[in-house]
């Protein structure tokens, strides 16, 4: 049972005097979200100050630059071309964009590199001591990280002894004793005065392209916005300041995209025809683009963003799509036997950490996920390597801080990272007990006393009949939504049903058509079919609002956040 909460920080009267210009639901999604009057609406939609921010405030970038420089053709006239600059991403939407960030925008200025995503379960996250030999007998002489790298000491000592300078850019939390570089670019290095600590991998890749363009007296290439918006939505950081700067501009460039393999993505994805939203890059774009790395080698999803060929984008754009099916069919089947796991336990524990033979390192984060969004607990999902070991992804809840907890178990690992939501780490088998019975105890420890149910945040209640255009075009205007400006969430109630669908190639979405007796409009469910009753006849219904476009035709969806049966 989800407990619904109606934001009352408000009355209907109070957000209208807020704003009596606007239709009533958007009044009260306005005060609900803080903003008091119209100079703090106009911040948020159009901030005063000048965005982006000049990249010279993060305390890195001066010597980053200034290595940079060095690596430009022109920089030794005896030279006839400049040095060749190794590039380290990660395998996720975020290390694989902002490594496109980097090859196209140094490439735009003379500087040849070498793009290296490393492989999920050989080589795992980050700069590894194989890419770092690797990119050495290719003659790089200068690493630039993406994504990764803040924490990489002994990777950087070994590219210092081959002679191979580093500039890290991560946004991931530093080590207290970080590697010795040439620079760090991380708003989060202690010390660092950057007005937003929330940027992405590809966010700051981009924003050492925005100086190094600077320096050299020129404007930043506009398409790389589109590799950054891509990244920074995928990575679910907070839609706001210069993120939501980004996205936006960058969501502009999207819809009318020369890349071959977007292009294709479009095609395979549906969305050939319709605007490019925040939510069908998070949703359709980003789970293609994070196939290859899950079922294969995210190395394919980097060339298929950075080809101008249209034949190897089509080819590309088709393994994808296979691979995203595949990776569906999977997580449904892991995600079954893991409900059926936890389902079987005397009791529920604090912490979920559940393993199968069939679990893979890149199905592990969404089992996972599913895990901590159903039983509201912390939850780790372990895949078995070859020699044994455990590679595992772990999600949680806002009331408990994952990364901090395995800070407390790093004795037990081979290596750890990741954020507060979001974390993971490889463990010797021996080792899994003893983790086990640390987690659980932090976990109640933390959780003691807490309330776990699952809350649904509602915006404001309103009827059907005031679901208008103003309204439509007020909620397009909040847009892009996302972490940080989630879309708007409204509840009616009493809803007939008067006809229902099962969707879906196993029948797993559910489409209702419901009327309040004047107007009648459909919802969609999405994985919502096996909940849902034939003897239901009318609903409180909560839902977003989504306007889509079926063969050049406008139409007006309710997406179904939670309902529950109204007894007659």
């Amino acid at each position: 049972m989800k407990q619904w909460q109606l934001k009352q920080r408000a009355t209907e009267s109070d957000s209208s005097k807020v704003f009596p210009h606007l239709p009533r639901a958007i009044s009260e999604v306005l005060v609900a979200r803080g903003l008091d009057g119209e100079d703090s609406l106009q911040c948020f939609l159009n901030p005063p100050h000048r965005l982006p921010h000049c990249p010279m405030r993060l305390s890195g970038m001066k010597a980053a630059i200034q290595r940079l420089q060095r690596a430009l053709p022109a920089s030794n006239p005896t030279q006839q071309s400049g040095e060749l600059v190794g590039i380290v991403g990660d395998f996720d939407v975020d290390g694989i964009t902002g490594t496109a960030v980097l090859v196209e925008g140094l490439s735009l200025l003379g500087i040849e590199s070498i793009p290296y995503v490393p492989h999920r379960v050989s080589e795992g996250h980050g700069l590894s001591s194989e890419s770092v030999k690797y990119l050495a007998d290719q003659g790089v002489s200068l690493i630039v990280t993406v994504d990764c790298g803040v924490s990489s000491v002994e990777e950087a000592a070994l590219a210092a002894q081959l002679g191979i300078d580093v500039i890290v850019t991560d946004h991931h939390v530093p080590p207290a004793q970080p590697p010795e570089v040439t620079a760090i670019i991380n708003p989060a290095v202690p010390g660092d005065e950057y007005p937003f600590q929330h940027l992405c991998g590809a966010g700051l890749a981009f924003k050492l392209m925005q100086g190094l363009y600077k320096i050299q007296g020129k404007k930043v290439p506009e398409p790389l916005l589109e590799l950054v918006a891509l990244g920074t939505i995928a990575d679910v950081v907070p839609l706001v300041d210069e993120n939501r700067y980004l996205v936006r501009e960058g969501l502009e460039r999207l819809g009318k995209t020369e890349r071959p393999g977007l292009i294709e993505l479009y095609q395979n994805s549906g969305l050939t025809g319709k605007p490019i939203t925040a939510e069908s890059v998070a949703f359709q774009i980003a789970p293609r683009l994070n196939a290859a790395g899950r079922m294969g080698h995210a190395a394919d999803s980097l060339r298929l963003l950075t080809t101008r060929n249209a034949e190897e984008a089509a080819a590309l754009a088709q393994q994808l799509e296979s691979q995203n099916r595949e990776r569906q069919e999977l997580t449904r089947h892991l995600d079954t036997l893991a409900t059926s796991y936890v389902e079987g336990l005397e009791e529920l524990p604090p912490f979920i950490l559940f393993s199968n033979p069939m679990m893979t390192p890149g199905i592990a984060g969404l089992v996972a996920g599913r895990l901590a969004e159903r039983y509201q607990r912390p939850a780790v999902a372990l895949a078995t390597l070859e020699d044994g070991t455990y590679l595992a992804s772990g999600r949680s809840i806002p009331s408990f801080n994952l990364i901090g907890a395995f800070n407390a178990c790093s004795d037990l690992f081979i290596r750890h990272g990741g954020h507060a939501q979001a974390a993971g780490f490889t463990l010797a088998a021996e080792n899994l007990p003893k983790l086990e019975a640390r987690l659980n105890e932090l976990a109640l420890s933390a959780l003691d006393g807490a309330d776990l149910l699952q809350v649904v945040n509602i915006d404001a209640a309103m009827g059907l009949e005031d679901i208008s255009e103003e309204l439509l075009q007020w909620l397009g205007q909040l847009e892009p939504f996302g972490e940080g400006n989630p879309r708007p969430t409204f509840i009616t109630e009493k809803l007939q049903v008067k006809q229902t669908w099962k969707m879906g190639a196993q029948g797993q979405h559910l489409k209702l058509l419901v009327t309040d007796g004047r107007r009648s409009i459909p919802v969609l469910a999405f994985n919502r079919a096996d909940e849902w009753s034939e003897d239901v006849k009318k609903i409180d219904l909560v839902y977003s609002i989504e306007v889509d476009y079926w063969r050049g035709k406008k139409q007006t969806n309710l997406l179904a956040v939670d309902f529950r049966p109204v007894e007659r």
